[in-house]
């Protein structure tokens, strides 16, 4: 192999994680002779060549063409697993035993992370209240002005308290509307957290969702010392565009406010922002120039900072007037591809990475909840514009797991899908997004419906980049005729198959 398992570890340190190789049998005997894993992608090279690169494993190697021709051979007759030829395919995990059923070991990895009572995610919402008017916000211009009453704040404790035995990391996401209209109910609900957490013996961290207009270095700190480390922040490109479509309700702009406040601090603040930038098909033009910017100003190369993109979908009833300049899902990744090359250039972004189980959100989780300021009860952040999809009330937590729309969300799995089943990337996206296959009925358009993530449509070329600025390949190792990352991955969800997506298979 070209690059020798030595050199595997390197790339990707966590190849060889317990999921590969004769020690990784669930039970039962153990096989005599290797086979090939179900989750290999091979992406060509020049000179006959290969990338390969397993799901699992994350195992990362540049494959000659006569390591091919051993692999054909595994595939073709039994080869003893402990035959020197196979050793290298074997602990980079893109061989396994003949008895290693790897849908099965997935799905037992994928339900030992998904219901692990030890860690409790919630998102809690001080107030639906927001100060900018974005033409694409789930919850439409017509927002709610309320916070969340003192009532509503002690049921929350009250149900914290009985629900963090048996828990070991509690993280909270403060999401809203504009959750820093409310800091005084999370500065309040944060101290009441803090001692819940510390009588309990409950490791405690926040996260918040945030325009930024109110980051200036004294609410960074103060949001810092209430245990929230983290922050998202939007920014929808460069000053002009994101001006436009990102304006407070009053009009005015804001993007400068934005820019001059994370500069008060981001030097010198222990708060971690990931800047996220919404794409569509207006600004898809605008975003090198935020690139360009964000690099002048001083944000490349800090511990703290990262930018990532996401597509703009028309997930509610109250963003469907979006759907018309959404980008298809094989454009948007396309453009997604080329934005991580830039952005990784300049020192805004680290070198894209297939993630783990991405489908792993606080929806699925038997304990993950998000609270409204009413005192509402939801699984999923898209569905809190509809009172009808909510799963109970703060007020009667206990009826919560007898409601028929938690179960829905419970008893989804993307290993009950046979199209999930079959993927090769299932490792890395975990059926991705539960509510469009849970509440596919309100979903609208290829960017609202399709599950899939990015990541299916561009692994290949992402993989690419990551070799080439690993200094594993160069741009000349790649064979011009190579066009699409739907040569490796295989197929992708269509319109009926999400819908079929609920007629779901035996548990």
């Amino acid at each position: 192999m070209s690059v020798a398992s030595q050199s595997i570890r390197s790339v990707f340190p966590e190849v060889n994680s317990g999921n590969s190789g004769p020690t990784a049998q669930p039970s039962g005997e153990i096989g005599t002779t290797a086979k090939p894993s179900r989750y290999n992608l091979f992406i060509p090279l020049t000179e006959g060549r290969s990338l390969a690169y397993n799901t699992v494993s994350q195992a990362f190697a540049i494959w000659s063409a006569q390591d091919r021709d051993i692999y054909d051979q595994i595939q073709e007759e039994p080869i003893s697993i402990w035959d020197s030829r196979v050793k290298d395919f074997l602990y980079g995990g893109f061989v396994v035993c003949d008895t290693t059923d790897e849908l099965k070991e997935q799905e037992l990895r994928y339900n030992g992370a998904r219901f692990d009572p030890a860690r409790m995610t919630l998102t809690v919402a001080p107030t639906m209240a927001c100060n900018f008017g974005c033409d694409y916000c789930f919850q439409g211009l017509n927002k709610p002005t309320t916070k969340m009453s003192q009532l509503v704040q002690d049921a929350f404790v009250n149900y914290l308290e009985k629900a963090l035995e048996g828990v070991k990391l509690l993280h909270i996401a403060w999401y809203g509307g504009e959750p820093l209209l409310g800091i005084g109910i999370i500065e309040s609900l944060s101290h009441r957290v803090h001692e819940l957490c510390r009588t309990a013996n409950v490791n405690y961290n926040g996260f918040v969702v945030t325009n930024g207009y109110a980051l200036n270095r004294a609410m960074a700190e103060k949001l810092v010392s209430l245990g929230i480390t983290s922050c998202q922040i939007t920014l929808d490109g460069a000053e002009e565009f994101h001006d436009q479509r990102r304006a407070l309700l009053s009009g005015r702009a804001t993007y400068r406010r934005i820019i001059d406040n994370m500069l008060e601090w981001i030097n010198d603040v222990s708060l971690s922002v990931s800047v996220r930038v919404n794409i569509d098909d207006r600004n898809q033009e605008s975003v090198i120039a935020l690139l360009e910017d964000l690099r002048d100003e001083g944000f490349a190369n800090l511990k703290n900072f990262s930018i990532y993109f996401a597509p703009v979908e028309a997930i509610t009833e109250a963003c469907h007037g979006c759907d018309e300049v959404t980008l298809g899902k094989k454009k948007y990744a396309d453009l997604e591809t080329s934005l991580y090359r830039v952005a990784f250039e300049m020192g805004l972004a680290p070198l894209p990475r297939p993630p783990v189980h991405l489908g792993h959100c606080q929806a699925i989780r038997p304990n993950g909840l998000l609270l409204l300021p009413n005192g509402d009860l939801h699984k999923c952040w898209d569905t809190v514009h509809d009172a009808g999809l909510k799963v109970g009330s703060i007020f009667a937590a206990d009826k919560v797991p007898h409601n028929p729309l938690y179960k829905n969300w419970i008893e989804w799995s993307p290993f009950r899908n046979n199209t999930c089943r079959s993927c090769k990337i299932l490792p890395n996206c975990a059926g991705a997004c539960a509510h469009k296959f849970v509440n596919a009925e309100v979903t609208k358009g290829e960017a609202g419906s399709l599950p899939c993530p990015s990541w299916k449509f561009n692994i290949a070329e992402r993989l690419l980049l990551r070799a080439e600025k690993m200094n594993v390949i160069t741009r000349d190792d790649i064979p011009p005729e190579f066009q699409t990352s739907s040569e490796v991955v295989g197929r992708n969800h269509t319109f009926d198959s999400v819908r079929a997506a609920g007629e779901l298979q035996p548990a």
